[in-house]
């Protein structure tokens, strides 16, 4: 027994002193993006930029949700989740649904990959007319009957860690949607946009990029409103998952006459218990190192990416080893 404690000991000592600064190729799996869209396409393009860096590396995405990636990761079915926010991490720490136990000690954290992910809080002119709707005070005194879009609770940045919260902090529940007459359109975004240009429904809860050109585009055939806010009850909605209140700035969109409060949430890449030091160091190294190169892979990383924000953990989910050394190497951490 005590032999098997020693070589385990060793076999650690020997990882937190070997040198991972070679071009030697890795394997993982990477997770958390569905099948299509940017989150695919930025963790393909992530991948790309490791594969580059360490030549035959077999680095592969396999598509799941942000939820269920931090399940697989924890789980060993997948090495790095791309898609977590301060909703997952908290979410699945205590086993709170969709997780059905507490997965504290199974992932841990590598790097923020970006900070400016938006909630969208959309309603149709019409509707909003035809209810007396400007913000989120109408929506909880007036009990309107909507046809909601809106992500799967299985997808908790978009649901549960934003929508949920602001709904909450208003005095109602997405359940109570249902009992003042209304009912669901359940999907990603582009599913939602779809609904509310075919006439399927009248508000829009998820998360886009700030001047989405495709939101421009349906405004000109449906008339689209933001749901207004008050910024302190917005706050308390963006606390409870250690995001921030973004402020959506006056002319970002045709109907954005003033500054709106919505909830702003940062993405980060999460790794499994089970990775070695050196697969994390040298992935997190490659994207360190290569930094125009994944800003130019576009979306929100072109716009919030830097090697100097890596290490920025809102959380403060415990890093995983191998991205902290790279980053007190770096200085990036003390």
């Amino acid at each position: 027994m005590k032999f098997a404690i020693a070589l385990v000991a060793l076999a650690a000592a020997t990882s937190a002193f070997a040198d991972f600064n070679d071009k030697k190729p890795v394997t993982a799996t990477v997770t958390g993006a569905t099948p299509s869209g940017y989150p695919r396409t930025m963790v393909e393009g992530l991948n790309a930029v490791v594969r580059d860096a360490y030549p035959g590396s077999a680095v592969s995405f396999k598509p799941n949700s942000p939820g269920g990636g931090v399940l697989a990761i924890a789980d060993g079915q997948a090495d790095f989740t791309a898609t977590a926010t301060g909703t997952e991490v908290k979410l699945a720490n205590e086993g709170q649904a969709p997780f059905q136990k507490p997965l504290k000690g199974k992932f841990s954290y590598v790097m923020q990959l970006y900070d400016n992910q938006f909630i969208h809080f959309l309603m149709t002119k019409e509707w909003a007319d035809a209810n007396g709707v400007k913000s989120w005070a109408d929506i909880a005194a007036k009990k309107p009957r909507m046809r909601l879009a809106i992500n799967r609770p299985d997808n908790p940045q978009t649901t549960i860690g934003g929508p949920y919260e602001v709904m909450k902090a208003h005095g109602f529940t997405i359940q109570d949607i249902e009992k003042w007459g209304g009912s669901y359109v359940l999907g990603n975004s582009a599913i939602g946009l779809d609904a509310i240009t075919d006439g399927k429904a009248d508000v829009f809860m998820n998360a886009r990029n700030l001047g989405d050109s495709l939101v421009k585009d349906i405004h000109g055939k449906r008339a689209l409103l933001w749901i207004d806010g008050d910024p302190k009850l917005i706050q308390k909605a963006a606390d409870t998952f250690n995001n921030t209140v973004g402020m959506v700035p006056a002319g970002t969109y045709p109907f954005t006459e003033k500054e709106y409060p919505t909830v702003q949430m940062w993405v980060a890449l999460l790794a499994g218990s089970h990775v070695s030091d050196e697969v994390v160091y040298k992935y997190v190294k490659a994207v360190a190192e290569n930094e125009t190169r994944v800003q130019a892979i576009g979306g929100s990383l072109k716009t919030a990416f830097t090697t100097a924000k890596m290490a920025t953990n809102p959380a403060k989910l415990a890093f995983h080893p191998g991205a902290l050394r790279y980053y007190k190497e770096k200085g990036l951490v003390k």
